[in-house]
Parts: structure tokens; C-alpha cells; sequence
């Protein structure tokens, strides 16, 4: 694996778009589908080891509270941290060529502003629920909660029944007229059609849309991508677990 390498990388280290995660997708093959996504809260690519992570990763960037996404957060200091190691299974983690300790990460260290508006940390691990029987996990787990337990980080365990596919399917379809252009090009535009669409209440989304660009005589589709953009930036609020039916009433779609 190369641990020196990886903290001469700069692996595990720095905030924001500066900082790098300890295990890359190109780094060893993935159970799961590996994802690399720029993140819009970072401006970094991030790397996602699992459709699960993936999930979590845009639950939390949708999330108005998360202002900073850390993904495969290395426990560097885990042997010291942790006092009472003795009944903790690290044996269970290590090279079996080299008998070298693995270093052990935690999926998601969130930046998040808390109640009283304080920035603070707090450390999520994705799961697969028919993972959590199995002795390895539990070991792991339990490395894991003893760590955040002592830094005095809330840290809690997410599996795949918390993460619907919809919800993601639709933060995805919305999240993408974030990444493109600059927004200043679609504020106007996009406030007009919020207009258009609360005065269209009793017709379908997708003839507003279709009549707003003939209207304002812009390209067709640029109504649905505004859509999506009024969506994303919260502007409108729509169901995020159930599909989005631009065959639905406006007032039947909009909460």
C-alpha cells in the first residue's frame, strides 16, 4: 500500500478542496461500483467506493447543515488514542504478506453547523445491512466507535435501508445544473419560471415548461433545466423519495 507514500501524498490531510482521501478507487478494485464525483460543496472530485457511498455522499451534500465532505478519513492515531486495546481484533488487520497494520478509515468525516451555529465534526460508516452479522465488521465497527468515542466525535453507523435509491436517483438529475456554467445566467431565468409555474398550478409540469421556453423563445429544455436547477437550490420542494413525474399537476408535485 505504501504508507509513506501516502502521507507524502498528502493522503488523509487538509479541508475542503484541498483535502485528499486515503484510499483513491484506482487504489485496489471495489466490492461495489466505484465512483469518482465532484462535489460541489468541495470542488474536488470525490472517490466512493460503493453504491452506498455514493447515496450518503449526496444525502449529505443536499444537506444545508454539511459545509465540508471528507470520504475514507484515515484513524491514523488509532493505537494511541484507544487506551484499552486488548480485547480489539487489529490482528484482523493486517498485510497478510507483510503482517504490516492496515490503516483503518472511517467512510465520511462531516464538517456540519450545528444548532447553536458552531462548526463541529461528526464521523459516518456506510454499511451494507447483511454485512453487519459478520465477526470482521463487528471488529472493525467497534474499532471505529471506541476511536470517535474518545475524540469526542458523534459517530454513527448508515446502511443501505437509510439510503433510498430514488432520493439519490433525484438528487443526482437536480445536483447536475449546479456543476455546469456559472448561476448567474440562470437566476433570472429561473425566478421568472418559479412565476410561471405557481401561476400554472392545474397543468402539468412538463407543458409549463415546454410553454415557458416558447414564451421567453429560448432553447427547448432549457424550462426543465431550470426545473431541476429551482429544485436543487431549494427554491421549490418536491417529494425526493417518489420519482419525479413531470406528468404531474404542478400543485400535485410541488409540497
Amino acid at each position: 500500500m505504501g504508507f509513506k507514500r501516502y502521507i507524502k501524498e498528502g493522503r488523509g490531510q487538509g479541508t475542503g478542496k484541498d483535502y485528499v482521501p486515503w484510499t483513491k478507487i484506482h487504489d485496489f478494485s471495489s466490492k461495489g461500483r466505484a465512483t469518482r464525483i465532484m462535489g460541489i460543496k468541495t470542488g474536488r472530485i470525490h472517490h466512493l467506493h460503493s453504491d452506498n457511498q455514493l447515496r450518503a455522499f449526496l444525502t449529505f451534500e443536499f444537506n444545508d447543515n454539511v459545509i465540508d465532505i471528507r470520504e475514507s478519513y484515515p484513524l491514523l492515531d488509532v493505537m494511541e488514542v484507544i487506551d484499552h486495546k486488548e480485547n480489539l481484533r487489529f490482528d484482523k488487520f493486517c498485510d497478510k504478506e507483510t503482517g504490516e497494520q492496515l490503516v483503518i478509515c472511517t467512510n465520511f468525516v462531516l464538517t456540519v453547523i450545528d444548532a447553536d451555529g458552531n462548526e463541529i465534526h461528526v464521523a459516518r460508516t456506510i454499511k451494507n445491512s447483511s454485512k453487519l452479522d459478520k465477526r470482521i465488521t463487528f471488529e472493525k465497527l467497534e474499532i471505529e466507535r471506541r476511536y470517535w468515542e474518545v475524540k469526542g466525535v458523534n459517530w454513527k453507523v448508515i446502511t443501505d435501508k437509510q439510503l433510498p435509491k430514488q432520493v439519490a436517483n433525484n438528487l443526482q438529475w437536480v445536483r447536475e445544473t449546479l456543476l455546469e456554467d456559472s448561476e448567474t445566467g440562470k437566476e433570472p431565468l429561473s425566478d421568472i419560471l418559479h412565476t410561471h409555474l405557481l401561476k400554472n398550478m392545474d397543468k402539468q409540469v412538463k407543458d409549463v415548461v415546454k410553454s415557458f421556453d416558447q414564451v421567453e423563445g429560448i432553447a427547448t429544455g432549457t424550462g426543465l433545466y431550470l426545473f431541476r436547477y429551482l429544485i436543487a437550490k431549494k427554491k421549490l420542494t418536491v417529494n425526493m423519495s417518489e420519482k419525479i413525474n413531470l406528468g404531474h399537476k404542478v400543485k400535485d408535485i410541488l409540497l
